[in-house]
């Protein structure tokens, strides 16, 4: 990481009138494991050369979930599946971070076989690993502060490379009680809030008392597990997946930027690694947000259990959609057009398709009705 420890590292592309700008912001570690030391967390940016010209522009950063970087979550190069363009060409200024322990920021001790977690290096065994070994580095990597922290880092440099005052966030899984809690800690740099996917309750609304925990750093998703039960077994529908290749694509994706991943699995498919996180406070962080927030949750994205985080959320400006034909994967399948529109209205107005409020259902075809 030497070469990220001081300055900021760019790489401008152009493509389809949206800029894709790279860089590497400066941030000194939390995290236990390279606890202050200067690391480089990346950061993409989406952006036309006329917003970019606006001294009114809204400013976006969108928070990844846990085991899909952002580019993988978020700017996806495959046919119009990239959230990111699709803000930037709505006139938004789009920034989306990769926290420590997914491509392409740091990823301390996570190359070590021997530091992936007991319950997962039998997918190592004997292809990596000869046999089970313990952890080399033997403790759990980040926690929700630590997380918080490279988000204050985020948004503090966005603020003074565009010179606002907030940005607005958006977070799909763990990406919403990241950005949550990190509302909830500088209530005064946030606009607005869309989360979709909602995590469930993490088991602790406490920190631990001892940090870092035991344990591990590296946790481990084969492409069956996560392709396979994690998303096609929520595609419930015929029309719910308008592209299947896109499965695939996002493998791909995950691959690319993560040589090490891409050579562990023993087939030869790759496998995505993520770190072990300490997770504590969102259901707390939820009764103390105070910026405008739109929730969405797929009906088929366990929502039994993630709806709970919408009755916890006690903001006075707040709206909920229930999203047909959707899974925890809904930005890659028909109705990402839904979340698309969703998340630019609100950002701009605080209401979507004129509703400012309440608790909706976008159906198969995108149209808004209250619940």
């Amino acid at each position: 990481y030497n070469k990220f420890k001081i300055k900021t590292i760019k790489m401008i592309i152009s493509n389809n009138q949206a800029k894709t700008i790279d860089r590497f912001v400066p941030h000194t570690s939390t995290v236990p494991a390279n606890e202050g030391q200067t690391v480089g967390l990346f950061l993409r940016e989406r952006v036309s050369p006329a917003t970019l010209e606006d001294r009114n522009k809204k400013v976006v950063l969108m928070i990844h979930g846990g085991f899909a970087p952002a580019t993988v979550a978020y700017d996806l190069q495959y046919k119009d599946y990239s959230f990111m363009r699709h803000l930037a060409l709505a006139g938004y200024d789009v920034f989306a971070m990769s926290h420590t322990g997914y491509a392409l920021s740091p990823r301390p001790y996570m190359d070590d076989p021997a530091n992936v977690d007991d319950s997962f290096q039998a997918e190592l065994i004997p292809h990596i690993l000869k046999e089970k070994t313990p952890p080399h580095y033997p403790f759990k990597l980040v926690s929700s502060q630590t997380e918080w922290d490279e988000i204050a880092t985020i948004v503090d440099f966005i603020c003074e490379l565009r010179q606002v005052a907030q940005v607005s966030l958006v977070g799909w899984s763990t990406g919403t009680p990241r950005s949550g809690g990190y509302a909830v800690q500088n209530p005064s740099k946030v606009d607005k809030i869309v989360m979709f996917g909602i995590a469930p309750f993490f088991a602790s609304e406490k920190p631990p008392t001892v940090i870092p925990e035991k344990g591990a750093p590296t946790l481990l998703q084969t492409k069956d597990f996560l392709l396979n039960n994690r998303w096609r077994d929520h595609v419930k529908t015929p029309d719910q997946l308008d592209d299947p290749q896109v499965c695939e694509a996002f493998w791909q994706e995950a691959m690319s930027i993560d040589p090490v991943g891409a050579q562990w699995e023993r087939n030869g498919q790759g496998i995505v690694r993520a770190p072990n996180r300490m997770n504590f406070g969102w259901k707390s962080n939820l009764a103390q947000i105070k910026a405008p927030t739109l929730m969405l949750l797929g009906e088929f994205d366990d929502y039994d259990k993630r709806i709970e985080a919408w009755h916890a959320l006690n903001c006075p400006h707040k709206m909920f959609i229930k999203v047909a034909h959707s899974s925890h994967f809904m930005q890659f399948e028909k109705n990402r057009h839904l979340l698309y529109r969703a998340t630019a209205q609100w950002l701009q107005n605080g209401s979507v398709d004129g509703h400012q409020s309440g608790e909706l259902f976008g159906d198969a075809d995108g149209k808004i009705s209250f619940l």
